[in-house]
């Protein structure tokens, strides 16, 4: 018989285990252990993200800028993720429209196109994964989606990454290829993700700091990035970064146990 959340949540409990937060707080700390990664990697992605989301002002978090002490200050949801570690809870809607690319172009705006795809669901449930940490199914998605696009890493501009926590933000790159494992810390490192970066991730503020509407908060940046719709965050010379023709958005579920990747190019 198939369980609820609610039954699932209720069996779980008495061992410390609450719903998704708790589910990737065990993923994290086992990260820590056999990645060497912790909270001052997640730190340059909160901090990182929330400097996009202060450029955007449609983002929930774009008058609050983060500090690093403002990070260690905030307190803990489920060790070793902090409050700053985690979504946002937000109410309200967002859309995007998918036709062919011939009509396409008669519309307002310059359309995006769909170049690869790629999907992998290692598990249908949490109890049944092999690695809580990782490797998650992003490395079998890229590498279908690579394959669609007929690219390679080298020819992403940005990254779009689903990130319900921070550590999702590091293990997703670090499947995808960017880094090795253990090189987590080193790559975040001197703003690399941030405005002015060398691989700009979650131009919005991600889920993190702008809002969180699922699968759409990463595709739906992506599209308006490539299309010049994004004022002061708009990747090229506003924000000291490369113009883009081509970006990754990534989806993530069931605690790291279904994922999806979409590479979306400029027409």
């Amino acid at each position: 018989m198939r369980r609820t959340l609610f039954e699932l949540s209720a069996q779980d409990a008495v061992f410390g285990h609450f719903d998704a937060v708790g589910g990737y707080a065990l993923a994290a700390r086992r990260a820590m252990h056999i990645f060497h990664t912790g909270p001052e990697t997640w730190k340059q992605i909160a901090v990182g993200q929330r400097k996009w989301a202060n450029l955007n002002p449609a983002a929930a978090m774009t008058d609050r800028p983060m500090t690093s002490e403002d990070y260690d200050r905030s307190g803990w949801l489920a060790e070793p993720l902090r409050l700053l570690d985690c979504c946002l809870m937000t109410d309200g809607g967002r859309a995007i429209v998918i036709t062919s690319a011939e009509r396409a172009r008669d519309l307002k705006h310059p359309p995006v196109l769909i170049m690869g795809m790629g999907q992998d669901n290692p598990s249908c449930d949490i109890h049944q994964a092999v690695h809580l940490a990782g490797p998650t199914g992003a490395k079998r998605s890229i590498k279908k989606a690579l394959e669609t696009a007929d690219i390679t890493l080298a020819d992403i501009d940005a990254c779009e990454i689903y990130d319900c926590f921070t550590y999702t933000v590091e293990i997703t790159l670090q499947d995808y290829g960017f880094f090795s494992p253990g090189e987590g810390d080193d790559w975040f490192k001197d703003g690399t993700i941030e405005p002015g970066g060398r691989l700009p991730v979650n131009t919005s503020g991600g889920q993190l700091s702008e809002a969180y509407y699922m699968g759409l908060t990463p595709l739906s940046e992506a599209a308006m990035q490539l299309m010049g719709r994004c004022g002061k965050r708009q990747l090229g010379p506003e924000t000291q970064t490369k113009p883009p023709e081509v970006i990754l958005c990534s989806d993530n579920g069931g605690i790291l146990q279904t994922h999806s990747c979409v590479i979306l190019r400029r027409s």
